[in-house]
């Protein structure tokens, strides 16, 4: 029972995680807000790792190369995704981040001799097919300029959750699972030095109306991924099958999104893109076992 509560915990985290900054976006147009976000989110993040990290201490140089590369990843993860749900959809905007397994999957295929098996071509082509109807928005000429912004912003969320798994996994095959939580914490500490530079650099809004009427927004979500994180490090040593937990992880979170986005942020899309989210649904879910 208590392994079906961090399965719960966990998807609902994942869901939250962006949910959050899709809130905070509603209550903020100032420029620069999008960089305090970023920054309170991965310092809430830092912290988070660091209790962890304190609490099962250990220590290997060898391991902040891949701290720093799953830092600059998720750098641009969490900088593109709170952009992308700025300027597009929430729903689609998660699906694609979802979406961003294919990356893994065909890493896997050149550097883990990972197994071409008809699931994975099946998930392949669901991925290709889920892509295509998100992305065409029919005849309709309108916010184009939305759009680009809203597409280069997914591809480097898409890009920078791909090179966290990739970092993520190579740290745990060369130490063979050990010095998880201190890569973590490293790298959310590489992540939130960058996310520093940017807000310094950035046009900074009137930062004391966001933090007075938002800075809980960014908390939660830092809050949210961490929890997410830690029930996942739980359920990879429970009896539940890999194969019940990650699509469930994957799916679920997708479709909570998607609830929020079709009932809390009346977000409006074709017919045919909603269809896509569910071959994406079904494409991660492949993708996951």
């Amino acid at each position: 029972m208590v392994d079906y509560i961090y399965l719960v915990s966990a998807t609902a985290c994942i869901a939250m995680t962006g949910i959050f900054g899709a809130y905070y976006n509603r209550k903020n147009t100032d420029k620069g807000a999008s960089a305090l976000y970023s920054f309170i989110q991965i310092c809430s993040v830092f912290i988070g790792w660091l209790i962890l990290y304190l609490t099962d201490f250990s220590f290997n140089f060898a391991v902040l190369p891949y701290s720093l590369g799953f830092g600059v990843g998720y750098t641009f993860a969490m900088v593109g995704m709170i952009k992308a749900m700025d300027t597009g959809s929430v729903a689609l905007t998660s699906l694609i981040m979802q979406l961003s397994l294919i990356g893994t999957t065909i890493w896997g295929f050149f550097f883990w001799d990972s197994k071409v098996t008809p699931i994975v071509l099946i998930g392949l082509v669901l991925v290709v097919i889920a892509l295509a109807l998100c992305l065409y928005s029919g005849k309709e000429q309108t916010q184009q300029k939305n759009k680009k912004a809203w597409l280069i912003y997914v591809a480097l969320m898409f890009a920078g959750n791909t090179c966290c798994t990739i970092f993520q996994k190579d740290q745990q095959m060369a130490f063979d699972g050990k010095h998880g939580a201190q890569m973590m914490c490293f790298a959310t500490l590489f992540a939130l030095a960058f996310c520093a530079i940017r807000f310094l650099r950035s046009e900074k809004g009137d930062v004391k109306r966001i933090l007075k009427t938002s800075v809980h927004f960014p908390i939660l979500s830092g809050a949210s991924n961490v929890l997410s994180n830690f029930c996942v490090l739980l359920l990879a040593v429970s009896p539940l099958s890999p194969s019940l937990v990650y699509p469930v992880l994957s799916v679920g979170g997708l479709m909570i999104t998607m609830l929020f986005s079709l009932f809390a942020f009346h977000e409006k899309m074709k017919w045919w893109q909603w269809l896509g989210i569910g071959f994406g649904a079904c494409a991660v879910a492949l993708l996951s076992i």
